[in-house]
């Protein structure tokens, strides 16, 4: 089925080289409204202490997002000496400014260590790249360099046959870079080569949600569906890209039409 549609693949690029646009960004260590990195914070909820740590400030014009580490809860009220005992229930969670200030006593201040910044080290590497580089000592150029080498590593072993190696080194390249969509969906196509259309629905979904414009991943989803034989399924997934992506409607709508004369 996939290779019958070779004029329709054509729409699609499957060796893209990644680039990021890499825009300044604030220091990592930062001050705003009156809050400080590392400043501890207590509420008392249904009998017993909630304690926070601030691991860092997010703002903008609209709002102010406070990203924490959260500690087990106790029964007293903590002092800010003994903090440092207390074990880790959430190594990121966020609170809204508005919340804390509200609700939330300040204990005092205490710089967070390394060990307690995994959790959002690891937030960042998902969600700001930029950040994460500058937060981990790495640049953002070295970082994708070596993803994009992983990937056409993974693209060369694919079309050799030799998938499982291709999968292994995508998924070093997306280790790397959590948003790299465009390996998440290499894997999803390496799957297909070997006929598991079920795994490969799972890495199109998965690309869908770091990239939800994704046309290829939509696509490829539906033809998974088709290949076991699951046309409801697929029908919806064509219909979907029909409505998400106007500008190419007519490649999904053929193949949405097709499957609802083929299954009257």
């Amino acid at each position: 089925m996939r290779n019958a549609l070779v004029s329709l693949i054509l729409l699609f690029t499957f060796l893209p080289v990644l680039t990021l646009h890499v825009q300044a960004s604030n220091a990592y260590y930062k001050v705003t409204y009156h809050y400080n990195i590392g400043d501890v914070f207590t509420t008392k909820e249904n009998g017993v202490w909630r304690t926070a740590k601030i691991l860092d400030i997010d703002t903008n014009e609209q709002s102010s997002t406070i990203h924490v580490l959260l500690y087990n809860s106790t029964k007293q009220k903590p002092k800010l000496e003994e903090v440092y005992k207390l074990s880790v229930v959430t190594y990121h969670s966020t609170i809204a400014h508005a919340k804390l200030e509200k609700k939330w006593l300040f204990i005092g201040n205490d710089t967070p260590l390394k060990a307690e910044l995994k959790g959002y080290i690891n937030y960042l590497k998902s969600h700001d790249f930029n950040k994460y580089a500058e937060a981990t000592n790495q640049k953002v150029d070295d970082l994708i360099f070596r993803a994009n080498t992983l990937y056409t590593k993974g693209y060369a072993l694919n079309q050799a046959a030799q998938y499982q190696q291709a999968i292994e080194a995508y998924k070093q390249a997306i280790h790397i870079y959590p948003m790299y969509f465009e390996a998440i969906d290499n894997i999803g196509f390496a799957y297909m080569d070997m006929g598991d259309f079920k795994t490969a629905i799972n890495y199109f979904d998965q690309s869908l949600v770091v990239n939800p414009q994704g046309m290829t991943a939509l696509y490829y989803k539906g033809m998974c569906y088709i290949n076991l034989e699951d046309y409801v399924r697929a029908s919806e997934v064509f219909k979907q890209g029909m409505h998400a992506f106007p500008k190419q409607k007519q490649v999904f709508e053929e193949i949405y039409i097709k499957l609802q004369q083929d299954n009257l």
